[in-house]
C-alpha cells in the first residue's frame, strides 16, 4: 500500500469512529440519564460547578458552555493555527490541481516565508488557547456528548507534540516519527472536525 493510499485508509478509519461515536449521542436524553458513562459526566461537571460557585439550577439545564472561555479559546486557536491551515491549502493546491509551474513556485516561496514568520505565533498560542480552552471544559456541562472532552485530549496531545518538537526532548529516534503525527494534515483536520462536530451536538 502506498504512502497516499495509506493516508487515506487511516483517515476514513477515524471519520467512520466518529460517526459511531456521534449517533449514539443523538438519543434521547432519558437514555443518557441512564447511562453510568454520562453519570459521570454529569457528576463531575456538578462538582466542577459547585467549585466555581454555578447556580444549582444549572443541574436541571442539558448543556451550557461558558462562553468567555469557549470563544476566547477558539479565536485564539484560530490564530493560533492560520499558518498551518495555510500551509494545507497550498500543498492541496500544487499536489491537486494542474496550475502553472511559476504559480505552484510562487505559492511555495509564499508558504516558506509565511512559516518562517508566524510559526513563532504558532508554539506560543497553542499553548494559551490550550490552557483557556481547559478552563473551558471546568466552566462547562455537557452530557450530550463526549466529543468535546475528545478534542480538548486531541489538542492538548497536539500541543505536547509542538513543545517536543520545539523543545526537542524527545529521543533521536522517536523525533521523526514525532513530527509525522504533529504534522499530518489528517490529524488537524480531524482535529477541527470533532471540535466543530462536538460543540454543533452540543448547541
Amino acid at each position: 500500500m502506498s504512502r497516499n493510499y495509506r493516508k487515506i485508509f487511516i483517515t476514513w478509519v477515524f471519520l467512520i469512529l466518529l460517526v459511531f461515536q456521534v449517533s449514539p449521542s443523538l438519543a434521547p436524553a432519558d437514555d443518557h440519564k441512564k447511562s453510568d458513562r454520562h453519570y459521570k459526566q454529569y457528576k463531575i461537571s456538578k462538582e466542577f460547578d459547585d467549585f466555581f460557585g454555578h447556580n444549582r439550577r444549572q443541574e436541571k439545564k442539558e448543556d451550557e458552555g461558558n462562553e468567555t472561555t469557549g470563544q476566547s479559546a477558539a479565536w485564539i486557536l484560530v490564530l493560533a493555527n492560520l499558518t498551518v491551515a495555510f500551509s494545507i491549502f497550498v500543498k492541496a493546491m500544487t499536489h491537486f490541481f494542474p496550475l502553472d509551474s511559476k504559480i505552484k513556485n510562487s505559492m511555495k516561496r509564499f508558504n516558506q516565508l509565511q512559516k518562517k514568520h508566524l510559526m513563532r505565533f504558532h508554539y506560543v498560542l497553542n499553548p494559551i488557547a490550550l490552557c483557556i480552552a481547559f478552563f473551558h471544559f471546568l466552566l462547562s456541562f455537557c452530557r450530550s456528548s463526549p466529543l468535546p472532552e475528545w478534542s480538548l485530549i486531541l489538542v492538548a496531545i497536539m500541543v505536547s507534540l509542538g513543545l517536543i518538537l520545539k523543545f526537542k526532548v524527545s529521543p533521536r529516534g522517536m523525533r521523526k516519527f514525532v513530527y509525522r503525527l504533529h504534522t499530518a494534515s489528517a490529524t488537524f483536520l480531524i482535529m477541527i472536525l470533532l471540535i466543530v462536530v462536538g460543540h454543533q451536538i452540543v448547541d
